[in-house]
C-alpha cells in the first residue's frame, strides 16, 4: 500500500509541474506577443512624427489650423500602400475586417491625411491581433493536449478507466486486457503497471485528439471564446488610437505627448494579453483535465496552490481543499480563480494522500523548505514565520502584494 502511496504522489506532483510548465509556456508566448504590439506601436510613432515634424513643427497649430491640414487629401496611390501592408495580416478573420475597412474607404473616392492615419493604426493593430491569434492557438493545442494525456494516466492510476467496461458485451467477446507500464521521464524507471484496453489505431486517436481541441477551443470562457475576445480587444484598442488622431487632440498635444500617448495605450493592450494569454492557458489545462474526469468517472479532485509570496488571498486560503467533480465551478472552486491563477486541480482518491514531503522555497533565503505531505499553504507561511519571525514574513508579503 505505501508503494501505491508513492505512486499516487508522483502523478499529483506530475500535475503541478504540468501546470508550471504551461504557465512558463504562456509566458514565452507573451513575450512574443508583446514584441509583435510593440512593433505596432513603434510603427505608429514613427507615422504620427512624420506629421509633427512637417505640420505642427512648433506645436503652435489650432485646431482649425490642424483641422485643415489632417483634411488633405492624399495620393490615390496611398490605398495601394494601404492594401500592401494589409497583406502581413495573416489572420482570416482580421484580414477580413482589414479589407473591409480599406473597401469603405475606396467607396468615398478620396482619402485624407487624417483618414489614412487611422487606417494605419487599424492594420497595425490587426497585424499584432494575428500574431497572438496564431501563438495563442498553438499555445492552448499543446496545454489541452497534455492536460488530456495527463488526465488519462491519472484516471488510469485511480482506477477510473471506464474504458475497460463495455456494456452489452458478454465476457467472452471482451477484447483481452493489455498492460500499460509508466515510467518516469526523469529517470526511466517503471512507476506503475496496470492493465488497460487495447489502445484506440493512432489515425483514431489523433483524429478524436484534433475534435476534442478544436471543440475547447470554441467553447466560451466568460462568454466569449479566446479568438473572439482577441478580435474584440483589438477593435477596442483600434477605437481608442482612432480617438487620439482628431485635429483637436493632435492640436493641443505636442508630439513628446502623443507619443507618451500612444505608448499607455499600447503598454495597457500588452498587459491585457499577458493577463488573457495566462488566464486562459490555466483555463483550457484544468478545464480538459475537468471533463476528462467527468467522463471517466472521478469523484473529487483537490486544489493545490503555488506556495510563494505572489500566492493570492483566494488561493492560499483554497490551497488543499478537495471539491466535488460535479460541483466544480470556475472562479468559485476550481482555476482559474482569478487573473493570473497558477493554481492546479488534481485528482484526489479518499484512501490516499501525499506519502512525499511536499517541499517549497523559503521566500527570505532561497533554500528549499520541507513540509509534511499535507501541507497546506498556511502551513508552509506558518513554518517560514516561525523561522524568520511574523514581521520579516509580513514585510515580504507587503513588498511583493505592491507589485502582484
Amino acid at each position: 500500500m505505501a508503494d501505491d502511496k508513492r505512486k499516487l504522489s508522483y502523478w499529483q506532483l506530475r500535475a503541478v509541474q504540468s501546470e508550471q510548465k504551461s504557465h512558463d509556456a504562456a509566458t514565452k508566448q507573451a513575450t512574443i506577443i508583446a514584441r509583435a504590439y510593440m512593433r505596432a506601436q513603434n510603427y505608429l510613432t514613427g507615422e504620427v512624427s512624420q506629421i509633427y515634424k512637417r505640420y505642427f513643427t512648433d506645436g503652435k497649430a489650432t485646431e482649425a489650423e490642424a483641422q485643415q491640414i489632417l483634411n488633405t487629401n492624399v495620393s490615390p496611390t496611398e490605398l495601394v500602400t494601404l492594401r500592401a501592408l494589409a497583406d502581413n495580416v495573416s489572420d482570416k478573420e482580421s484580414k477580413k475586417q482589414v479589407t473591409n475597412y480599406l473597401s469603405q474607404m475606396a467607396a468615398k473616392g478620396r482619402i485624407t491625411r487624417l483618414e489614412e492615419l487611422k487606417a494605419k493604426s487599424y492594420i497595425a493593430v490587426k497585424q499584432a491581433a494575428s500574431v497572438e491569434i496564431e501563438k495563442s492557438t498553438d499555445l492552448y493545442t499543446k496545454v489541452i493536449q497534455e492536460a488530456l494525456d495527463q488526465a488519462t494516466n491519472e484516471s488510469i492510476i485511480g482506477g477510473f478507466d471506464k474504458d475497460v467496461i463495455l456494456t452489452g458485451v458478454s465476457a467472452d467477446s471482451q477484447p483481452k486486457m493489455h498492460t500499460r507500464t509508466i515510467f518516469d521521464p526523469k529517470t526511466g524507471k517503471e512507476m506503475v503497471t496496470v492493465k488497460v484496453n487495447p489502445d484506440e489505431p493512432i489515425t483514431r486517436f489523433k483524429e478524436l485528439s484534433g475534435k476534442y481541441v478544436k471543440a475547447t477551443l470554441d467553447a466560451p470562457f466568460k462568454g466569449k471564446n479566446y479568438s473572439k475576445r482577441i478580435w474584440h480587444n483589438t477593435e477596442q484598442l483600434a477605437d481608442r488610437l482612432s480617438e487620439l488622431f482628431t485635429a483637436q487632440q493632435m492640436s493641443g498635444m505636442r508630439e513628446r505627448d502623443m507619443v507618451q500617448a500612444l505608448a499607455k495605450e499600447f503598454g495597457t493592450s500588452s498587459y491585457n494579453t499577458r493577463r488573457l494569454i495566462r488566464t486562459e492557458a490555466n483555463y483550457f489545462h484544468n478545464q480538459t483535465k475537468l471533463n476528462e474526469w467527468k467522463r471517466r468517472g472521478v469523484k473529487k479532485y483537490q486544489l493545490v496552490a503555488v506556495l510563494d509570496m505572489r500566492t493570492s488571498k483566494i488561493c492560499r486560503s483554497i490551497d488543499g481543499r478537495v471539491f466535488n467533480v460535479d460541483e466544480a465551478e470556475v472562479n468559485i472552486n476550481f482555476p482559474p480563480l482569478h487573473p493570473f491563477c497558477r493554481t492546479v486541480a488534481i485528482i484526489y482518491l479518499s484512501d490516499s494522500k501525499y506519502m512525499l514531503p511536499r517541499t517549497a522555497n523559503d521566500p527570505i533565503t532561497g533554500e528549499k523548505l520541507k513540509l509534511k505531505p499535507d501541507a497546506t499553504y498556511q502551513d508552509w507561511r506558518q513554518a517560514v514565520i516561525l523561522k524568520h519571525g511574523r514581521q520579516a514574513f509580513d514585510n515580504l508579503d507587503n513588498q511583493v502584494g505592491n507589485r502582484r
